[in-house]
Protein backbone atom coordinates (compact mmCIF):
# COMPACT_ATOMS: atom_id res chain seq x y z
CA UNK A 1 0.00 0.00 0.00
CA UNK A 2 3.14 2.51 0.74
CA UNK A 3 5.19 1.48 -2.05
CA UNK A 4 1.71 1.93 -4.35
CA UNK A 5 0.86 5.75 -2.64
CA UNK A 6 4.89 6.61 -3.32
CA UNK A 7 4.40 5.85 -6.58
CA UNK A 8 1.04 7.69 -7.09
CA UNK A 9 2.82 10.95 -5.48
CA UNK A 10 6.01 10.66 -7.79
CA UNK A 11 3.79 10.34 -11.15
CA UNK A 12 1.24 12.99 -10.08
CA UNK A 13 4.31 14.99 -9.37
CA UNK A 14 6.26 14.27 -12.93
CA UNK A 15 2.71 15.41 -14.37
CA UNK A 16 2.65 19.12 -13.02
CA UNK A 17 6.25 19.19 -13.99
CA UNK A 18 5.53 18.25 -17.84
CA UNK A 19 2.50 20.68 -17.80
CA UNK A 20 4.34 23.51 -15.94
CA UNK A 21 6.85 22.96 -19.04
CA UNK A 22 4.34 22.72 -21.59
CA UNK A 23 3.47 25.17 -24.39
CA UNK A 24 0.16 26.10 -22.90
CA UNK A 25 1.77 27.36 -19.28
CA UNK A 26 4.63 29.08 -21.73
CA UNK A 27 1.33 31.36 -23.65
CA UNK A 28 0.66 32.57 -19.91
CA UNK A 29 4.00 34.31 -19.56
CA UNK A 30 3.72 38.00 -20.08
CA UNK A 31 4.68 39.22 -23.69
CA UNK A 32 6.99 41.71 -24.07
CA UNK A 33 7.06 45.28 -25.89
CA UNK A 34 8.51 44.70 -28.84
CA UNK A 35 9.20 48.07 -31.51
CA UNK A 36 8.97 48.04 -35.13
CA UNK A 37 10.24 50.87 -37.23
CA UNK A 38 8.83 49.61 -40.37
CA UNK A 39 7.51 52.50 -42.78
CA UNK A 40 4.59 54.25 -41.39
CA UNK A 41 4.45 52.44 -37.77
CA UNK A 42 4.22 55.19 -35.09
CA UNK A 43 4.80 55.05 -31.11
CA UNK A 44 2.06 57.32 -28.74
CA UNK A 45 3.73 58.46 -25.79
CA UNK A 46 1.33 60.03 -23.04
CA UNK A 47 2.45 61.31 -19.55
CA UNK A 48 0.57 61.65 -16.35
CA UNK A 49 1.67 62.90 -13.25
CA UNK A 50 0.73 61.24 -9.98
CA UNK A 51 1.84 60.75 -6.90
CA UNK A 52 3.91 57.82 -5.10
CA UNK A 53 0.41 57.20 -3.02
CA UNK A 54 -1.77 57.43 -6.32
CA UNK A 55 0.86 55.50 -8.90
CA UNK A 56 -0.18 52.08 -8.58
CA UNK A 57 -3.33 52.35 -7.62
CA UNK A 58 -4.14 54.43 -10.65
CA UNK A 59 -1.86 52.00 -13.15
CA UNK A 60 -4.00 49.26 -11.75
CA UNK A 61 -7.32 50.81 -12.65
CA UNK A 62 -5.87 51.79 -16.17
CA UNK A 63 -4.55 48.52 -16.61
CA UNK A 64 -7.90 46.42 -15.84
CA UNK A 65 -9.87 48.64 -17.86
CA UNK A 66 -7.97 49.09 -20.93
CA UNK A 67 -6.36 45.21 -21.19
CA UNK A 68 -9.41 43.74 -23.23
CA UNK A 69 -10.57 46.71 -25.26
CA UNK A 70 -7.03 47.79 -26.48
CA UNK A 71 -6.42 43.81 -27.74
CA UNK A 72 -8.82 43.91 -30.18
CA UNK A 73 -8.74 47.58 -31.99
CA UNK A 74 -7.57 47.39 -35.60
CA UNK A 75 -3.71 48.58 -36.21
CA UNK A 76 -2.98 47.96 -32.70
CA UNK A 77 0.84 46.70 -32.17
CA UNK A 78 1.15 46.48 -28.14
CA UNK A 79 0.67 49.31 -24.97
CA UNK A 80 3.22 49.66 -22.38
CA UNK A 81 3.10 51.41 -18.90
CA UNK A 82 6.28 52.24 -17.09
CA UNK A 83 6.36 53.94 -13.26
CA UNK A 84 8.62 56.00 -12.26
CA UNK A 85 10.66 55.47 -9.51
CA UNK A 86 9.99 58.09 -7.43
CA UNK A 87 6.09 57.91 -8.02
CA UNK A 88 5.82 61.04 -9.51
CA UNK A 89 5.05 59.77 -12.99
CA UNK A 90 3.70 57.43 -15.35
CA UNK A 91 4.31 56.98 -19.11
CA UNK A 92 1.95 54.93 -21.33
CA UNK A 93 3.80 54.15 -25.06
CA UNK A 94 1.80 52.32 -27.55
CA UNK A 95 2.22 51.71 -31.10
CA UNK A 96 0.32 51.61 -34.19
CA UNK A 97 0.37 50.13 -37.46
CA UNK A 98 0.28 53.78 -38.50
CA UNK A 99 -1.17 57.53 -37.72
CA UNK A 100 -4.08 56.45 -39.58
CA UNK A 101 -4.94 53.22 -37.26
CA UNK A 102 -3.86 55.54 -34.19
CA UNK A 103 -6.66 58.45 -35.51
CA UNK A 104 -9.40 55.65 -36.36
CA UNK A 105 -9.09 54.26 -32.86
CA UNK A 106 -8.74 58.31 -31.40
CA UNK A 107 -12.16 58.57 -33.32
CA UNK A 108 -13.93 55.67 -31.78
CA UNK A 109 -14.23 56.67 -28.51
CA UNK A 110 -16.45 59.24 -29.28
CA UNK A 111 -18.26 57.15 -32.36
CA UNK A 112 -21.01 55.76 -29.62
CA UNK A 113 -19.97 52.22 -31.92
CA UNK A 114 -18.71 48.87 -29.78
CA UNK A 115 -15.72 50.18 -29.63
CA UNK A 116 -16.49 53.04 -27.75
CA UNK A 117 -14.28 53.45 -24.92
CA UNK A 118 -15.92 55.27 -22.43
CA UNK A 119 -19.10 53.16 -22.89
CA UNK A 120 -16.93 50.17 -22.17
CA UNK A 121 -15.41 51.51 -19.32
CA UNK A 122 -18.92 52.21 -17.86
CA UNK A 123 -20.33 49.03 -18.69
CA UNK A 124 -16.83 47.59 -16.78
CA UNK A 125 -16.80 49.82 -13.20
CA UNK A 126 -21.00 49.28 -13.28
CA UNK A 127 -20.19 45.58 -12.99
CA UNK A 128 -17.63 45.59 -10.26
CA UNK A 129 -19.37 47.66 -7.78
CA UNK A 130 -17.48 48.31 -4.89
CA UNK A 131 -14.21 47.45 -6.41
CA UNK A 132 -13.89 50.67 -8.85
CA UNK A 133 -13.95 52.77 -5.41
CA UNK A 134 -10.95 50.52 -4.47
CA UNK A 135 -9.24 50.45 -7.83
CA UNK A 136 -9.70 54.29 -7.88
CA UNK A 137 -10.01 56.15 -10.72
CA UNK A 138 -7.44 55.62 -13.11
CA UNK A 139 -4.47 57.91 -14.21
CA UNK A 140 -6.29 60.87 -14.81
CA UNK A 141 -5.62 62.81 -17.65
CA UNK A 142 -2.86 63.17 -19.76
CA UNK A 143 -0.13 66.27 -19.26
CA UNK A 144 1.45 65.32 -22.44
CA UNK A 145 0.42 62.89 -25.75
CA UNK A 146 2.25 62.84 -28.69
CA UNK A 147 2.80 60.61 -31.94
CA UNK A 148 6.65 59.91 -32.83
CA UNK A 149 7.80 58.28 -35.64
CA UNK A 150 10.23 55.73 -34.57
CA UNK A 151 13.80 57.00 -36.20
CA UNK A 152 16.15 54.28 -35.01
CA UNK A 153 16.12 51.24 -33.08
CA UNK A 154 19.68 49.77 -31.33
CA UNK A 155 20.35 46.07 -29.52
CA UNK A 156 23.13 43.81 -29.24
CA UNK A 157 23.57 41.38 -31.94
CA UNK A 158 21.29 38.48 -31.71
CA UNK A 159 18.81 40.05 -29.42
CA UNK A 160 15.18 41.21 -30.24
CA UNK A 161 14.78 44.79 -29.68
CA UNK A 162 12.15 44.45 -26.85
CA UNK A 163 11.17 45.74 -23.33
CA UNK A 164 10.15 42.72 -20.78
CA UNK A 165 6.58 43.59 -19.56
CA UNK A 166 7.69 43.57 -15.78
CA UNK A 167 10.60 44.39 -13.54
CA UNK A 168 12.90 46.01 -16.80
CA UNK A 169 14.86 49.52 -15.94
CA UNK A 170 14.22 51.81 -18.44
CA UNK A 171 15.61 55.79 -18.75
CA UNK A 172 12.78 57.50 -20.60
CA UNK A 173 14.34 61.14 -21.69
CA UNK A 174 12.04 64.00 -22.96
CA UNK A 175 13.73 66.49 -25.10
CA UNK A 176 11.81 69.76 -26.50
CA UNK A 177 13.65 71.97 -29.29
CA UNK A 178 12.78 74.74 -29.84
CA UNK A 179 12.76 74.78 -33.65
CA UNK A 180 11.73 72.08 -36.20
CA UNK A 181 15.81 72.43 -37.53
CA UNK A 182 16.93 71.62 -33.59
CA UNK A 183 14.95 68.88 -33.28
CA UNK A 184 16.31 67.42 -36.53
CA UNK A 185 19.49 67.93 -35.21
CA UNK A 186 18.38 66.39 -31.93
CA UNK A 187 17.49 63.09 -33.85
CA UNK A 188 21.11 62.44 -35.18
CA UNK A 189 22.90 63.33 -32.52
CA UNK A 190 20.81 60.70 -30.67
CA UNK A 191 21.85 58.24 -33.74
CA UNK A 192 25.62 58.79 -33.06
CA UNK A 193 25.03 58.18 -29.63
CA UNK A 194 23.56 55.06 -30.74
CA UNK A 195 26.37 54.43 -32.43
CA UNK A 196 28.85 54.50 -29.58
CA UNK A 197 26.52 51.76 -27.47
CA UNK A 198 28.87 49.00 -28.34
CA UNK A 199 31.66 50.14 -26.47
CA UNK A 200 29.34 50.64 -23.58
CA UNK A 201 29.70 48.28 -20.15
CA UNK A 202 27.13 47.89 -19.31
CA UNK A 203 25.07 48.29 -22.15
CA UNK A 204 21.33 48.70 -22.72
CA UNK A 205 19.56 45.75 -24.41
CA UNK A 206 17.44 48.24 -26.57
CA UNK A 207 17.69 52.08 -27.17
CA UNK A 208 14.77 53.21 -29.14
CA UNK A 209 14.54 57.00 -30.91
CA UNK A 210 11.48 58.50 -31.08
CA UNK A 211 10.88 61.63 -33.17
CA UNK A 212 7.71 64.23 -32.49
CA UNK A 213 5.37 64.22 -35.53
CA UNK A 214 3.81 67.43 -34.88
CA UNK A 215 5.69 68.35 -32.16
CA UNK A 216 9.33 69.19 -32.08
CA UNK A 217 10.01 66.68 -28.56
CA UNK A 218 12.57 64.20 -29.34
CA UNK A 219 12.10 60.76 -26.77
CA UNK A 220 15.24 58.27 -25.96
CA UNK A 221 14.07 55.13 -24.36
CA UNK A 222 16.81 52.78 -23.07
CA UNK A 223 16.33 49.22 -21.42
CA UNK A 224 18.99 48.65 -18.59
CA UNK A 225 17.47 45.34 -18.40
CA UNK A 226 16.19 43.68 -14.83
CA UNK A 227 16.24 45.88 -11.52
CA UNK A 228 17.92 43.27 -9.64
CA UNK A 229 21.05 43.20 -11.94
CA UNK A 230 21.83 47.01 -10.01
CA UNK A 231 22.93 47.09 -6.40
CA UNK A 232 21.75 50.51 -6.38
CA UNK A 233 19.62 52.91 -8.69
CA UNK A 234 22.22 54.98 -8.89
CA UNK A 235 24.60 52.55 -10.14
CA UNK A 236 22.41 52.53 -13.49
CA UNK A 237 24.13 54.63 -16.83
CA UNK A 238 22.31 57.41 -18.45
CA UNK A 239 22.21 58.07 -21.92
CA UNK A 240 22.96 61.78 -22.84
CA UNK A 241 22.64 63.55 -26.14
CA UNK A 242 25.11 66.23 -27.14
CA UNK A 243 23.71 69.24 -27.91
CA UNK A 244 26.52 70.89 -29.72
CA UNK A 245 25.76 71.09 -33.58
CA UNK A 246 27.62 71.80 -36.74
CA UNK A 247 25.83 74.65 -39.04
CA UNK A 248 26.36 76.20 -42.09
CA UNK A 249 27.09 79.83 -40.95
CA UNK A 250 29.30 79.93 -37.94
CA UNK A 251 30.65 75.89 -37.76
CA UNK A 252 29.18 75.14 -34.02
CA UNK A 253 26.37 76.37 -32.11
CA UNK A 254 24.93 75.58 -28.37
CA UNK A 255 21.66 75.10 -27.55
CA UNK A 256 20.32 74.12 -24.31
CA UNK A 257 16.90 72.23 -25.01
CA UNK A 258 14.30 71.35 -22.05
CA UNK A 259 15.02 67.71 -21.03
CA UNK A 260 13.13 65.77 -18.81
CA UNK A 261 14.70 62.59 -18.30
CA UNK A 262 13.83 59.82 -15.18
CA UNK A 263 14.40 55.94 -14.30
CA UNK A 264 11.14 54.08 -15.18
CA UNK A 265 9.83 49.98 -14.31
CA UNK A 266 7.77 48.20 -17.01
CA UNK A 267 5.23 47.41 -14.60
CA UNK A 268 2.10 46.16 -17.61
CA UNK A 269 2.29 45.24 -21.40
CA UNK A 270 -1.14 45.34 -23.08
CA UNK A 271 -0.31 42.55 -26.59
CA UNK A 272 -2.89 42.55 -29.36
CA UNK A 273 -5.36 39.36 -29.05
CA UNK A 274 -4.75 36.70 -31.92
CA UNK A 275 -6.89 34.15 -32.66
CA UNK A 276 -6.31 30.37 -32.02
CA UNK A 277 -6.13 28.19 -34.67
CA UNK A 278 -9.04 26.97 -35.92
CA UNK A 279 -11.41 29.61 -34.45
Amino acid sequence: MVKGLTKLILGMGILALILMGSPAGADKLAEPIRFDDTDGAIAVISLYKTTPTTQAAGIKAFYKTAKSFYQTIPGFYGLALFSSLDGARVVELSQWQDQASYEAFQASLTSGGEEDYPKYYEKYTSSKGKKKDQDGAGLGDPVLTASFAVEQIASPPGMVSAIPATMALVQISDIVADTVEHQANLVVAAQATLDQLPQLYPSPRTVVVLSGLDTPHVMLLANWGSTAEFGEVNQVPQLAIATTVATAEDGLEEFVPATDSHLYQTVKVITPKTKSYGK
